[in-house]
């Protein structure tokens, strides 16, 4: 290279080529490893994995995030800090990810990014990521079992529902509602509460259930329950519709059947008609 100056007379003058070395310096790169995905439809999620600063330089303030524009990747934090990494430095993350109710499952690209601040203090991005996570199959966020389906013709009972949380964050405020329609009559008592329910904990809810005049013996009618419920966000969510069955039994007061009555009343008439044939 040259250089021009101006000597002491004020003349403009050009320097003999001069040689001299710059050393280049690679750009800064990442790489994302052992990424798990913790994601499901329908439910709020985390991606995990670590990241790697592979240098050059050291970078601070690390930060990773999701900048896809699939709608139905939501995620519920913009970033997850790392810290600072030196050159061939790694560390774990987790980004909170929600998944939407329409989405499908199965395996999904995300376009993943690294901001950071370089020595100057500026802030840089590095956006050439990209991993791959499976997206689990909605599930029943609840499971609800009755413990004993039966009910007598004509009669009521106290109805035990128990209740899992299927979901992978505590569920508070609770919501059980009951529904039944003819010839099954759920009463006054067709709400149950749980104030909170952990990951896998059961517990039980109790209704008060009736049949009417109109129940077949030996058929199974359907009762119906939906849950409202808050997450660990504070938001309210309501499911879908669970549908249980509720079978029909004879009545087990004291008493003869009806159709040993009914024999009954037969041989007795029968008996009556014979001896007043008899006496004519």
């Amino acid at each position: 290279m040259k250089i021009n100056y101006d000597d002491i007379d004020g003349i403009d003058r050009t320097s003999d080529p001069i040689t001299t070395t710059v050393q280049s310096i690679r750009e800064q790169d990442f790489t994302l490893s052992n990424v798990e995905s913790q994601l499901r439809v329908g439910e709020d999620g985390d991606l995990i994995g670590i990241v790697h600063n592979d240098g050059p330089l050291p970078a601070r303030n690390v930060v990773v995030q999701y900048t896809g524009e699939d709608q139905s990747v939501i995620p519920t934090e913009d970033s997850t800090a790392v810290g600072t990494l030196d050159p061939g430095q790694s560390e774990s993350f987790s980004l909170p990810i929600a998944i939407s109710g329409s989405a499908e499952s199965g395996l999904r690209s995300l376009d993943m990014a690294i901001k950071y601040r370089n020595d100057e203090g500026e802030t840089r991005t590095f956006d050439e990521l990209a991993v791959d996570a499976e997206v689990a199959s909605e599930r029943d966020r609840f499971d609800a079992t009755i413990e004993n389906r039966t009910i007598q013709a004509g009669g009521s009972r106290a109805v035990d529902v128990a209740v899992t949380n299927n979901l992978n964050e505590v569920a508070s405020d609770v919501e059980v509602r009951l529904f039944a329609d003819d010839p099954l009559d759920t009463g006054d008592t067709d709400t149950g509460y749980v104030q909170s329910l952990d990951p896998g904990e059961t517990k039980t809810v109790t209704f008060e259930l009736t049949t009417t005049g109109s129940a077949t013996v030996g058929s199974t009618y359907p009762i119906s329950l939906d849950f409202r419920y808050d997450d660990t966000e504070g938001d309210s969510h309501l499911t879908k519709t669970y549908r249980l069955p509720i079978d029909v039994i004879e009545s087990q007061e004291g008493g003869l059947p009806l159709p040993v009555i009914a024999v009954a009343l037969l041989v007795i008439g029968t008996a009556a008609l014979v001896i007043y044939r008899r006496q004519q």
